[in-house]
């Protein structure tokens, strides 16, 4: 079954910011491929898989049986992360929402677990709202530890590794838009994705003073 087990290039870079970990928790897993492969490439020892959707779950739960997976995984029907345990050596991984959907889950798990476990790691890819996101990643401890960009049918899509440590800091709006370890390290795909944001950001600017700000110090992103 494992040469089944094909992930979109989205979904590989999604993988490949997975840090090795005794627990990943797929948060909307709609088919099981990524927590499949999680468990057949050694990332992690156990996978939680969640979805809001009784359909999707059952998906996920046909794909990990057929990769004799069953034993080492459990799906849950729920809404984000909502009756799931949060535990050390744990990874969440938020992949294809709505920034704002994504703010939400985490928000109502942080409220949900209390203490909520110190260095439990996020993997978030994020459909829209980058900026809100970023801020809520800020002002809640999460520190932004790596961030990739995934280039798929003519689209880009930017993935987020956090670590919740409770310390809040600030960005710049650049940071928050675009991205501080993108912006830093210029990984694959920048020149393409920053060509892409500045036709996104010419059009948010008639409504949005910070994104006329940033187009003024462009070239320097270039």
């Amino acid at each position: 079954m494992e040469e089944k087990v094909v992930l979109s290039p989205r979904l590989q870079t999604v993988f490949s910011m997975i840090p090795e970990c005794g627990t990943v928790v797929d948060v909307g897993s709609d088919h099981g491929k990524l927590g499949a492969c999680c468990l057949l490439n050694n990332r992690s020892k156990k996978v939680i898989a969640t979805d809001i959707h009784e359909l999707p779950a059952q998906r996920t739960e046909e794909m990990l049986k057929e990769c004799g997976l069953s034993d080492v995984s459990c799906v849950y029907v729920a809404d984000g992360l909502s009756g799931v345990p949060v535990e050390e050596d744990m990874t969440v991984v938020i992949a294809g929402m709505g920034g704002l959907e994504i703010c939400k889950i985490i928000q109502n798990a942080l409220s949900e677990h209390d203490p909520f476990p110190m260095n439990t790691w996020f993997v978030l890819q994020p459909q829209r709202s980058f900026y809100e996101v970023r801020s809520f990643l800020a002002e809640s401890g999460f520190a932004i530890r790596d961030e990739k960009i995934a280039s798929e049918r003519g689209r880009f899509y930017t993935v987020i590794l956090a670590q919740y440590d409770r310390n809040r800091y600030s960005l710049s709006d650049e940071e928050y838009f675009l991205g501080p370890v993108i912006l830093s390290k210029r990984p694959k795909w920048y020149n393409e994705y920053i060509a892409h944001e500045e036709q996104v950001m010419r059009k948010r600017a008639l409504g949005d003073p910070k994104c006329a700000e940033i187009l003024k110090n462009w070239e320097k992103l270039i």
